[in-house]
């Protein structure tokens, strides 16, 4: 299915579309306004990083340490004291659930957000989270800074205790006292350092209107989905729904097509493919009431069905029975038997619709002293006008000597020449591809060719399911 194809069957069923969609949006609606409503606060915290006092501090540093202290707001640990400060008989599962903590765009800004079944408890719960937050970073820096205080103090307890036993004209005594000076410098400067804030700017604001659920906007948002998804869920169901499945028989495919079946091409071995045909041309020489045609034209709806190759192996198979047989190309805009048969293309059937001689044009086959064949010939540039003209209609009437003439045509579903020579053969078969071919077209181009006057006599399918060998002859 092509683009084009995709859009109509979708313009084409537009309301069945809306109809899903919009009890898919009701539904959504009724499911929302049943729910609970829950209420939702806004605190806002700004972070400052202790290196900011003395001009060390960039937005990246801000950013990370902002970030990192967003991500602390959501532990285990920050959320249960929240929870413990706003009062609320929560646990700390349901907490973490109703609580959120994000950066504000690359800032040093914090929002703490937080839902609960009433403004009340969503304003205690965000103001839990905030002072739990506060805390928990202020607790942070203390712990840091006496960690690495009892660490420069134990080092200053040690080179003392060195420098006291060692006599004063000791080599080592100016190394140690200067290490003595260094480390208790770093002391004073550690415990002056300036240490990481994080303040609430905005305290926690709850609103008077329901954050969730919203019925309205929920169903507007489910309607404008679901018409997307169910819109290519029916194209793929068309689509799929439009394929021949390789479990279509014989009668499936007549109930379908309104004709019966002549023969089924396997894609299987040459010996299977050469038994198909025979089956098709003894099928063609007992149509009942149609009498045994001699001018058969080959139509197919899409290019891919395999109507060349159905023609070139149906004019090959009836002139095994030592019958004169004539393959026309009438496929003037892609025209391929001369190519499959080694033939020249020109002089072909265009110069004889034009006056040529059609015996001069007739091409002999190396696998059948009576097989000719009329290659296409040069393009022209009006190909279904020259083909429904009565030239066409003579060319057949040239050839009245030959027993079959197999007249191979364009895709019927694309072009109007499928129709114009059909309309003029004795008889058509269609043939049907079972994995190209599409029901619709396939229908469509029958219900055409019938209009236009061809007198269809069955369908070929083309790539059948291999048949099951028989050991009826095996000995």
């Amino acid at each position: 299915m092509d683009v084009a194809e995709h859009f109509r069957t979708i313009l084409q069923n537009w309301w069945r579309i809306l109809v899903v969609s919009v009890l898919i949006a009701a539904t959504v609606y009724v499911v929302d306004a049943s729910r609970a409503k829950q209420y939702g606060a806004t605190a806002e915290l700004q972070v400052t990083s202790g290196r900011a006092a003395v001009g060390q501090a960039s937005s990246d540093d801000t950013n990370f340490l902002t970030a990192t202290y967003a991500t602390l707001g959501k532990s285990v640990p920050v959320v249960a004291t929240a929870v413990a400060k706003s009062g609320l008989k929560i646990s700390t599962t349901s907490a973490r659930s109703r609580i959120s903590v994000s950066q504000e765009s690359n800032t040093g800004f914090l929002k703490v957000r937080a839902t609960a079944a009433s403004p009340r408890d969503a304003a205690a719960l965000a103001r839990g989270e905030s002072t739990a937050l506060t805390d928990a970073v202020i607790n942070q820096q203390l712990a840091a800074k006496f960690g690495d205080l009892a660490e420069l103090s134990a080092t200053i307890r040690n080179l003392q205790a060195q420098l006291n036993g060692l006599p004063a004209n000791n080599p080592q005594v100016p190394a140690i006292t200067q290490a003595l000076t260094s480390a208790t410098a770093a002391y004073f400067q550690r415990d002056a350092q300036p240490q990481n804030r994080i303040d609430v700017v905005s305290p926690a604001v709850a609103s008077s209107t329901p954050v969730s659920p919203r019925p309205l906007r929920d169903s507007l948002l489910a309607l404008a989905v679901a018409f997307v998804v169910v819109s290519e869920l029916w194209v793929i169901i068309r689509a799929l729904g439009d394929r021949f499945s390789t479990t279509d028989d014989s009668a499936d495919i007549m109930k379908l097509a309104g004709l019966p079946v002549l023969a089924r091409i396997p894609k299987g071995s040459d010996a299977d493919t050469v038994e198909a045909f025979r089956i098709l041309r003894t099928n063609l020489m007992f149509l009942e009431g149609a009498g045994k045609p001699r001018t058969l034209a080959v139509v197919s709806a899409n290019a891919d069905a395999g109507k060349t190759f159905v023609a070139i192996h149906l004019a090959e198979s009836a002139a095994a029975l030592d019958e004169k047989v004539v393959l026309i190309d009438a496929d003037l805009r892609k025209p391929a038997v001369h190519e499959r048969l080694g033939v020249a293309r020109a002089p072909g059937l265009s110069a004889v619709l034009q006056g040529a001689d059609i015996a001069s044009t007739l091409r002999r086959n190396g696998t059948s002293p009576f097989l000719r064949i009329l290659p296409s010939g040069a393009p022209v540039s009006d190909p279904s006008g020259v083909l429904g003209a009565r030239a066409f209609r003579q060319v057949l009437d040239g050839l009245r000597a030959v027993r079959l003439v197999v007249v191979d045509t364009p895709p019927g579903a694309l072009f109007a020449d499928a129709m114009a020579v059909a309309s003029q053969c004795d008889a058509t078969i269609f043939v049907l591809d079972m994995k190209t071919s599409r029901k619709r077209a396939v229908r469509a181009t029958i219900e055409s060719l019938e209009r236009g006057g061809a007198n269809i006599v069955g369908i070929v399918v083309n790539r059948a399911a291999t048949p099951r060998p028989t050991s009826y002859y095996s000995s």
